[in-house]
């Protein structure tokens, strides 16, 4: 094949390259004495540096192998430490590997035995050092199957970019590609991707024929684009600029095209967008260190003032305004904190929902970043953001911690009435659920689970269908559900518009007094609560 073709040809010049200091090391490793380091010994010190960032481990290494007592034992030491970075599984630590040929070895600071070991480790710095994590991604000019000249990756409206270097006589690729062809389709819809399938062979036919049974079969969405691309003559060194001497080879690169993953499974790419998407922007830093610390005091007059604070610096400049108070309601709603989110409430009340004439001028958009008054939302106009913003602040409101919660007349499968608040128990899980949500079928054997632990420790469960189905009935006994089953057929209850059930499952835990100890929460939240509200009796 072409590429292997290549790699022979690359091969080829870097032995012409090692060759004239081939004679030079060996009289240079002629000279060393034996030394006792053996390739066990040093990994085994490496595996303590495992998991730190890779500055700290170069810094780390670097100090290995200047404990050697001789030359020999510094050069055994970079060797086997040049071993173990180049087959670490850990994300990132081949630049360890690079940086230990580059300054050791390739740099003819201490000779190596075996030619082969030189050669091996001058192509591998030299397939990797140009397209290292945190680099800018290598620009190539590649064709589509039309013809056209692409230069990739692009400035775009993408958040991330994907490279996937495949071949189709490979048997990992067969694998893979279905695989980041899935991820792909099921990707979060506000996550916007460009994702560039680069075919590393020559037959145009072949090429052709794998993206028609291989790929076009599965159907992406909108946020989704796809372009195929090839090098069918290899003029742009796309092998050596990305190490693409074996494939597949899947890449991730952010928004600025600089490399955030390389060397990616399709499970370990969502992995990353996960963790990239979970990383906190410079604004939003700023926001942790003012509100973190009043969450942990529960100082919702103090948030508010902070509010105030911000709008007093931006009320004069509306598109710093905009993207201030846009990120600040985002980071304060979508923190776990009760009292934060409270503050998010304060402030769409205040200064969204009571000020419409503040926010005419925005412009929102599904691309990009927020800036100014460029707003990243999915919303159709200023209208629909006021709209949402009004609905989300009357939701959270909605049997607030430390009240009483709403009380509502519901029927048993008995077709008796029965009032929420004469349920009599130490502690009681309301359960909001539906027949035909696939997420609460899951939750539902959670909470059934919970249920037997705790029955018999004062906790009562109430699970409430939230639809008028009568097959229901039969649901709750096909389902083994022993709590207290409750349901509104005639929907007289008016529980829509006294509990926040946009989204079901919703789970309410309540103390005797019906006092709402926690809501919107997940059965493993759940699970810690009632470990903690019982953990004396279960003691008993």
């Amino acid at each position: 094949m072409r590429i292997d073709r290549y790699i022979l040809s690359l091969l080829a010049g870097l032995s012409i390259a090692c060759c004239c200091i081939e004679t030079k090391a060996r009289e240079q490793a002629d000279t060393l004495t034996q030394v006792e380091w053996v390739y066990e010994d040093v990994a085994m010190v490496l595996e303590m540096f495992d998991g730190e960032p890779v500055y700290n481990v170069i810094l780390k290494t670097d100090q290995f192998i200047s404990f050697g007592k001789s030359d020999a034992e510094k050069a055994s030491t970079a060797f086997h430490s040049y071993k173990y970075y180049r087959a670490s599984r850990i994300m990132g630590y081949d630049e360890i590997a690079v940086y230990i040929a580059d300054n050791y070895f390739l740099n003819d600071r201490y000779p190596l035995k075996d030619a082969g070991d030189k050669l091996e480790m001058k192509l591998f710095a030299e397939c990797n050092r140009r397209s290292l994590i945190g680099m800018d991604a290598p620009l190539l000019i590649l064709q589509d199957p039309a013809g056209n000249d692409i230069a990739i990756p692009s400035e775009g409206i993408q958040d991330y970019s994907i490279l996937y270097f495949y071949d189709d006589n490979c048997a990992t690729c067969r694998k893979t590609t279905p695989a980041l062809m899935q991820y792909l389709a099921n990707s979060d819809p506000n996550i916007n991707f460009t994702v560039y399938l680069i075919y590393a062979q020559d037959s145009r036919e072949s090429w052709m024929d794998y993206i028609q049974t291989s790929i076009s079969n599965f159907h992406v969405p909108e946020n989704v684009n796809i372009v195929h691309l090839w090098d069918q003559e290899y003029l742009t060194d796309f092998i050596q600029l990305y190490g693409v001497i074996s494939t597949p080879k899947l890449f991730l690169l952010d928004r600025h095209n600089v490399i955030k993953g390389r060397e990616l499974t399709p499970n370990a790419l969502s992995q990353v967008v996960e963790l990239e998407e979970s990383q906190l922007t410079p604004m939003e830093e700023i926001f942790e260190q003012i509100f973190a610390p009043l969450a942990s005091t529960a100082d919702t007059a103090a948030i508010c003032k902070e509010i105030d604070g911000f709008f007093e610096d931006s009320r004069d400049n509306p598109p710093f305004f905009h993207e201030l108070f846009y990120t600040l309601y985002q980071y304060l709603k979508s923190t776990g904190d009760y009292t934060l989110q409270q503050g998010a409430v304060y402030l769409a009340e205040q200064y969204i929902i009571n000020m419409p004439e503040m926010w005419e001028t925005v412009e929102f958009t599904n691309y990009g970043l927020t800036h100014g008054s460029v707003i990243r939302a999915n919303y159709s106009g200023l209208k629909e953001f006021i709209g949402e913003t009004r609905l989300a602040a009357d939701m959270f409101k909605r049997n607030m911690l430390d009240q009483k919660a709403t009380d509502l007349k519901l029927y048993n499968t008995g077709n008796k009435a029965v009032k929420l608040h004469s349920i009599n128990a130490e502690y009681t899980v309301l359960y909001f659920y539906s027949m035909d949500c696939g997420i609460c079928n899951a939750v539902s054997g959670q909470m059934k689970e919970l249920y037997e632990i705790y029955r018999d420790h004062g906790v009562e469960f109430v699970g409430i269908y939230t639809g008028t189905d009568a097959g229901w009935k039969d649901y709750v006994a096909e389902n083994g559900f022993e709590w207290v089953n409750l349901w509104d057929k005639k929907r007289k209850s008016k529980m829509f518009d006294k509990y926040d059930l946009l989204d079901v499952p919703a789970i309410y835990l309540l103390d005797k007094d019906k006092i709402t100890l926690a809501k919107d929460i997940n059965p493993d939240v759940l699970s810690v609560l009632l470990e903690f509200y019982t953990s004396e009796d279960l003691s008993l």
